[in-house]
């Protein structure tokens, strides 16, 4: 029964075309063998057997049939680089400012003008909207030049002031007086200070008699009383 056994695997072998390369040792026959008490080099001397080893057909891989997702480079070609534009020169030096100024000179003589309506008083004063002392007094009453100088205008001026009357003291001082009754001087005429040039009046622009004392320094309005 052993002996058919074996050849019974050995002709199955043969049959699938299985060739062994090396020997072997069938564990069946083996098994076989040890349980009956045989030796199986007693039966065989030597049993070898050949495998011809057929590589089996790959199976389909289930990952290969997945979607494969591939990325191509866009074929826009990239922008060429553009060197960024100059910095804009710089601007113009604005010009320098201009001087201030120089401060106003010195009155001549004592450094005072003169009170120029002798016992008038102050009914307005200096401020942003009126750029002059008002000084009231009775109409008629004397108007003298502030300080020696030049006449410069002795008339009627159409900007409000009526009578008035305009003397450049020198160094850059000039004092004008208006809403005058009348004249006493007339243009290029030389005064001294404290002389009669004018009488007190409301002409122009005017709610009542008084004179309209300006300053000018420099070409500039000042406040009278800095310099009274």
């Amino acid at each position: 029964m052993t002996h058919l056994l074996v050849i019974g695997l050995v002709a199955s072998s043969a049959a699938l075309g299985i060739a062994a390369t090396r020997p072997v040792e069938d564990p069946g026959f083996a098994l076989v063998s040890r349980a009956r008490g045989a030796d199986v080099g007693d039966v065989l001397p030597e049993l070898t057997a050949t495998y011809e080893l057929v590589p089996e057909p790959l199976e389909p891989d289930p990952m290969l049939n997945r979607r494969e997702v591939r990325f191509t480079a866009d074929p826009t070609p990239l922008p060429t680089p553009v060197e960024p534009p100059p910095p804009p020169p710089d601007p113009t030096p604005r010009p320098a400012p201009p001087a201030p100024p120089p401060a106003p000179p010195v009155v001549a003589g004592n450094g005072q003008l003169a009170w120029p309506v002798p016992g008038g008083s102050i009914s307005q004063y200096f401020h942003s909207g009126h750029r002059a002392i008002d000084i009231a007094a009775p109409s008629g009453s004397s108007v003298v030049a502030a300080e020696a100088g030049t006449v410069t205008w002795a008339g009627w001026r159409n900007n409000g002031g009526g009578l008035v009357i305009v003397i450049d003291h020198g160094n850059g001082i000039v004092t004008a007086y208006n809403h005058l009754g009348s004249l006493w001087v007339s243009p290029g005429q030389a005064v001294a200070r404290g002389q009669g040039i004018a009488g007190v009046g409301c002409t122009g622009i005017c709610t009542g008699p008084h004179v309209h004392f300006e300053v000018i320094v420099g070409g500039a309005i000042v406040n009278p009383l800095r310099y009274l």
